[in-house]
C-alpha cells in the first residue's frame, strides 16, 4: 500500500544510490517508476538530494605517451553494473581540461576539439577558430545551462560552452564556443593590455 503513495514513493526513489545504474534500474520496474524517475523535477530533487555527498567518482582520465606521442585514456574505477566503459580512441591529443562531467581534448592531428562526455561515450568535434593556429592555448569546457531551476549534476547531457584563450607576442585572445548555436563568439583581442 505504501507503494501506491506518490509522494512516498517520490521519496522511496530519491533515497535511492547516486550510482549510474540505479536510476535506470528504477526505470526497469514499471512505467510508473520510469515515468516519475525521468520527471526534470525529480532529477533536479535527486541531485540536490545527494548534493552534499557529491555525484560519484566515475573515473579519470590520464595521459598516456606509446610511441612518443600524447593520448588520453579513462580509466573506470566502479565495478559493473556502474562502471562506465569509455572506448574512444583519440590519436594524438592534448588533454585541456573536464568540469561538469565533459572532458576537452585538443586533437592535434586534425586540428579540432573534442568535447566527450565519459559516462555516455558521446563526443562532439569543434572546429578551432583559425586565430588560435599560431600558438599555443589553454581552453576549458563548462555547463552552459541557463534556466533558473537549473542543478548541476547531470550536465554531460546538456548544452555546453568551450572557452579558449591564447596569448601571442603582445596579444592576449579569448573566444567563447557555444553548443546551442553550433558556432563560436566573437573574438575579443587585446594588444598590449597586460604588459
Amino acid at each position: 500500500m505504501a507503494l501506491e503513495d506518490e509522494d512516498l514513493l517520490r521519496e522511496i526513489l530519491l533515497r535511492l544510490s547516486p550510482l549510474p545504474s540505479s536510476l535506470p534500474r528504477a526505470c526497469a520496474v514499471c512505467k510508473r517508476w520510469q515515468s516519475l524517475v525521468t520527471d526534470p523535477g525529480f532529477l533536479s530533487s535527486f541531485v540536490d538530494h545527494h548534493r552534499k555527498e557529491g555525484p560519484p567518482i566515475l573515473g579519470f582520465s590520464v595521459k598516456d605517451y606509446p610511441e612518443h606521442y600524447e593520448v588520453v585514456v579513462f580509466h573506470p574505477i566502479l565495478d559493473p553494473p556502474d562502471s562506465v566503459p569509455l572506448s574512444i580512441d583519440f590519436g594524438h591529443c592534448t588533454m585541456l581540461g573536464c568540469s561538469h562531467g565533459r572532458v576537452l581534448i585538443v586533437d592535434r592531428e586534425s586540428l579540432e576539439l573534442v568535447v566527450c562526455a565519459p559516462i555516455t561515450g558521446e563526443q562532439q568535434r569543434v572546429p578551432i577558430p583559425t586565430e588560435f593556429d599560431r600558438g599555443c592555448f589553454m581552453g576549458t569546457v563548462m555547463c552552459a545551462a541557463g534556466d533558473p531551476g537549473h542543478v548541476h549534476g547531470a550536465c554531460h547531457s546538456g548544452p555546453f560552452k568551450v572557452v579558449l584563450v591564447s596569448a601571442y607576442d603582445e596579444e592576449k585572445i579569448a573566444c567563447v564556443y557555444f553548443s546551442e548555436t553550433g558556432a563560436w563568439g566573437n573574438l575579443i583581442s587585446t594588444v598590449g593590455l597586460f604588459q
